[in-house]
């Protein structure tokens, strides 16, 4: 059975696309080959063999350099055919395959992660291409967890690792609503709560937004014409409903938030669509017997059976009648005749006589 795989490599997990879906998995902080040699082993324990072809994604601004080093990586993990796939591209494959955009059509990819956020603009031309200038923005989700928990903090005037982690879970369910109660211990003991709203955690976050609506602003303005149909949020952050709003608002294009595993889908696409078709066995047509049709007889009635005898005895009357007749014999006689007399011109007198 053969298979192809998309992988996306995140900061917080990885992400695997395959025909039957797509899985998250938390990363096992190791080498990016290595991590990835174990996804393709288990992948190949679950299915039966390994998969027919990778692809993997990874950031724009990675240099060739990085690549390089990555793919030596890889090779000496045994994984020499790994196609690599810029994550803005993958994601907007997986966008086109849903939404079909028209030829020229332009997809402004906000992929706010983890670790920054990643601007870019592609234009369908065949293939999708750059246009204008893509940018980086050293903000991420773990920045935005930082000034929650710093926030939450000089509030509550006491620290922990526990409340640093209820403070990133906080974060990501004002997402959803409008107020989360964060459990911790105070210093005497006793165990007590805070409260954070959506609209105070818009307000810490709001400056560090802002910057990268900023970016966005930027690589829209250059790439010219291109303006983009559609702005195509991507990642963790571009979760928070500031996000989307602010972005619509700033610069009135619609704005759509990408499913869960868009980018790994996008990779897996690519791996898909660079499969060989397989080779189709030859085929030998035997002809189909011909059938012939059975002699159509006539069915023997009772008048029917009369009227043959009455030809055959008629015929053979006939027959028998014809034996008897006296034959007449002819002859050849031959006739001679005489033949006929010496034909005599006139005489001719001639003149005196």
């Amino acid at each position: 059975m053969s298979y192809q795989v998309g992988l996306d490599l995140g900061s917080a997990g990885t992400t695997v696309a395959t025909g039957r879906g797509v899985t998250t998995n938390g990363r096992r902080q190791q080498a990016a080959a290595r991590e990835i040699a174990g996804v393709l082993d288990d992948l190949a324990q679950r299915y039966g063999e390994p998969p027919s072809r990778v692809a993997m994604t990874h950031p724009l601004c990675w240099p060739y350099e990085h690549l390089e080093q990555l793919r030596h990586d890889l090779i000496n993990e045994g994984r020499a055919d790994v196609l690599f796939v810029p994550a803005p591209h993958a994601a907007a494959i997986a966008f086109d395959a849903d939404a079909q955009m028209p030829e020229h059509g332009t997809v402004a990819v906000f992929d706010f992660g983890a670790t920054g956020c990643d601007i870019t603009v592609l234009r369908k031309q065949g293939v999708l291409l750059l246009a204008g200038q893509p940018e980086r923005v050293e903000v991420g989700g773990f920045d935005l967890d930082g000034l929650v928990a710093e926030h939450v903090i000089a509030k509550i005037g006491t620290h922990s690792r526990e409340l640093v982690r209820s403070c990133v879970e906080a974060k990501e369910l004002l997402g959803s609503y409008p107020e989360v109660r964060i459990p911790y211990v105070a210093t005497n003991g006793e165990v007590c709560e805070v409260r954070l709203s959506r609209l105070e955690f818009e307000a810490i976050v709001r400056p560090s937004v802002g910057l990268t609506i900023d970016a966005l602003e930027r690589v829209v303005t250059s790439a010219g014409l291109c303006l983009p149909d559609v702005i195509l949020l991507v990642g963790g952050s571009a979760r928070i409903p500031l996000v989307a709003r602010e972005i619509a608002e700033r610069l009135g294009i619609p704005v759509m938030r990408a499913p869960d595993g868009a980018t790994a889908t996008g990779a897996y696409l690519e791996a898909a669509r660079l499969e060989p078709e397989p080779a189709e066995p030859a085929t030998v047509e035997v002809p189909v017997p011909r059938r012939e049709e059975p002699k159509k007889r006539i069915p023997t009635t009772p008048f029917i059976a009369a009227g043959l005898l009455v030809l055959v005895l008629g015929g053979g009357w006939f027959a028998h009648d014809a034996m008897n007749q006296p034959q007449v014999r002819m002859e050849n006689t031959s006739v001679q005749l005489e033949p006929p007399g010496v034909a005599e011109l006139p005489t001719i007198i001639g003149p005196g006589r």
